[in-house]
């Protein structure tokens, strides 16, 4: 078994694809490259991201100014401060708690089963039981377990989003890398594993997400600089009174209570939670809109950026494909609707109806795709330009396996990059779907 195949982190042998590794391989592999699991993520134990809610320095400003109302014998003043501080840290610590848990979500995106070749039979196992060197077999709608190289492939396209956030999938070749994590929307593919576990781009993308020790942030250092600020004054003026009450001649234990006393009001109890509670209202609606913050602190560094340069679509975007507007030579249509949901309406103009329904029909043949209902919330099944195109029909009123129904597919020529089309015929037409320069100039009345 001559030959290597190269990965971003493994060489391994180059395998049969007919007959796929012997179990004695796998021993040996799997004795060697070990279980094909992302590392469990290095997340700090509760206790001390509890405690650090309430042992940063503005808390510890707090906890002084309720030891020190506690000693002036301004008990509830001083239960009133512990009662803020506990509170604002149980809430920061929810928020901080709930981000850790979705950065390690990660590991999700490793499927549980996985189809392979081996000993020339195909079986269906564990996915954490893949070796370097296991023929893959996947299909539409699987989840790539390992990173593999391409063999075979039969209109293959694969989703890459979780690594560079563009909805539009990718048409991989003989040869090429296709990473864990990512999934298959369309076609069939026989690869072989290049990388199991720690060694693969998605155990990095997750190690990226386990960030060492923070750089503190501009809000961080500016409450630090408004605390040492707000402890000289306060120490300061208290200092002062305290000068006074003796020169006025106080009694000495009665002048060091007004001390403690205009001390602890100088102090602004309120704003530790006022500033929380701003930034988790920020960080949650950040969560609605699928971005994840860790750090609260975040929200602020993040609105003093002024430019933001980028080029993928998904990473500031919805991730998602929707059809919104319709032209057909009778008129034209608009659409509405949330994401791929298929409920949804249409605003036809009038003497266009018949033109965007038979446009519908079209679609409904020609899309090889469709939604389904997962995890609460409407996700694209195969290629997500198909399945916009399969929302738009139900929301012009259709159904689209009814139609499929109606005009079976005779079959399907994929994608071509030089034809810049895919088509599918049927018994009396022929459906196309690409770039307009390439379709136009072959339909009629165009």
């Amino acid at each position: 078994m001559g030959g290597e195949l190269a990965s971003s982190s493994t060489s391994i042998p180059t395998t049969d694809p007919n007959r796929g590794l012997t179990e004695a391989e796998v021993h040996a592999r799997r004795a060697r490259f070990g279980p094909n699991e992302l590392p469990q993520p290095q997340s700090p134990a509760l206790w001390r991201l509890a405690l650090a809610q309430v042992t940063h320095l503005f808390a510890l400003l707090l906890w002084i100014a309720a030891a020190s109302a506690s000693i002036a014998g301004m008990t509830e003043l001083a239960l009133a401060i512990v009662a803020v501080i506990l509170l604002n840290g149980i809430f920061a610590f929810l928020q901080e708690y709930r981000a850790e848990r979705a950065a390690a979500r990660l590991r999700s995106l490793l499927p549980l089963r996985v189809t392979v070749r081996r000993d020339g039979h195909e079986i269906v196992i564990d996915a954490r039981e893949l070796v370097p060197g296991d023929i893959v077999i996947l299909k539409a709608g699987d989840r790539v377990p390992a990173d593999v190289l391409l063999l075979e492939g039969i209109d293959v396209a694969v989703d890459v989003s979780t690594f560079t956030g563009e909805s539009v999938p990718i048409n991989p070749s003989p040869g090429d890398a296709i990473q864990a994590g990512t999934s298959l929307t369309r076609g069939r593919a026989i690869a072989v594993v290049t990388a199991t576990g720690a060694n693969t781009r998605l155990a990095q993308l997750a190690r990226l997400t386990a960030a060492p020790r923070r750089q503190p942030t501009p809000l961080t250092r500016e409450l630090q600089r408004l605390v040492r600020i707000i402890t000289v004054l306060a120490v300061s003026v208290g200092l002062l009174f305290f000068a006074v009450a003796v020169f006025l001649r106080l009694p000495v234990l009665d002048a060091f209570v007004f001390m403690l006393g205009v001390t602890v009001a100088l102090v602004p109890e309120g704003l530790l939670p006022t500033l929380t509670l701003s930034l988790a209202v920020a960080a949650q609606r950040m969560a609605e809109r699928r971005a994840l913050v860790r750090h609260l602190e975040a929200v602020e560094t993040l609105g003093l950026t002024t430019v933001i340069c980028t080029d993928k679509t998904g990473t500031l975007t919805l991730n998602e494909l929707s059809v919104t507007s319709i032209w057909t030579p009778a008129g034209s249509a608009r659409l509405f609707g949330q994401g791929y949901e298929p409920d949804g309406e249409s605003d036809i103009e009038p003497g266009a109806e018949a033109s965007v329904r038979e446009l519908a029909r079209a679609a409904a043949l020609a899309a090889d795709g469709r939604a389904v209902w997962r995890d609460g919330r409407w996700l694209p099944l195969g290629d997500p330009l198909d399945t916009a195109l399969w929302v738009m029909v139900h929301r012009i009123g259709l159904d689209p396996d009814a139609i499929r129904a109606k005009a079976p597919v005779l079959r399907t020529y994929p994608f071509d990059p030089h034809r810049r089309r895919s088509s599918v015929p049927t018994e009396s037409q022929l459906i196309a779907k690409g770039a307009p320069e390439n379709v136009l100039p072959n339909c009629r009345d165009s």
